[in-house]
């Protein structure tokens, strides 16, 4: 049996650029990959503070690897899970709280906007701290997937933003 010295691949299996030209990849066998399929969450330590919270954004960011477009779309779909999910361990500085509170009295959009294209998304996640540890596990725990989309009511979303997250 003969095999290319280069890529220790049988000869017989082999396939050439002039076969590959010939025969280019039919348009439907190509498959779009959905980033958000397969997905792990990840958190980088540095984004981390000395008490063990990070902001949402930052989690986003460092599961999408710094890209931008992608970290909103990830921002978006935890936003929206949390929300429905009631989740309690949302924090933010008085400061932070107060910003967002002037920000939705003049555009109520901020809490109601959170789709992947939104530049809200950024604001309201940026400013969202959430113990690390206590994120994964509760994204696992409730099966978070983020494939799917979760819209909470605009009710829900201001009495989740006023009445849950912790302010201090």
């Amino acid at each position: 049996m003969q095999v290319d010295d280069k890529t220790n691949v049988p000869a017989s299996l082999a396939v050439t650029s002039a076969e590959t030209d010939r025969n280019p990849i039919p348009p439907e066998a190509l498959v779009e990959v959905d980033p958000m399929a397969s997905l792990v969450i990840k958190i980088d330590p540095e984004t981390v503070d000395e008490d063990g919270f990070v902001s949402i954004w930052n989690v986003a960011a460092t599961t999408m690897g710094g890209k931008t477009e992608l970290a909103r779309v990830l921002a978006s779909k935890m936003l929206g899970f949390l929300c429905k999910h009631q989740c309690d361990f949302v924090f933010a500085s008085s400061t932070d709280a107060n910003y967002l509170d002037q920000w939705f009295e003049r555009d109520t959009s901020l809490l109601y906007d959170w789709s992947p294209a939104s530049e809200k998304v950024d604001v309201v996640t940026q400013h969202a701290q959430v113990p690390a540890k206590a994120l994964v596990r509760f994204l696992k725990e409730k099966k978070f997937d983020a494939t799917k989309n979760y819209s909470p009511r605009r009710a829900d979303r201001v009495q989740w933003f006023s009445d849950l997250w912790c302010i201090g």
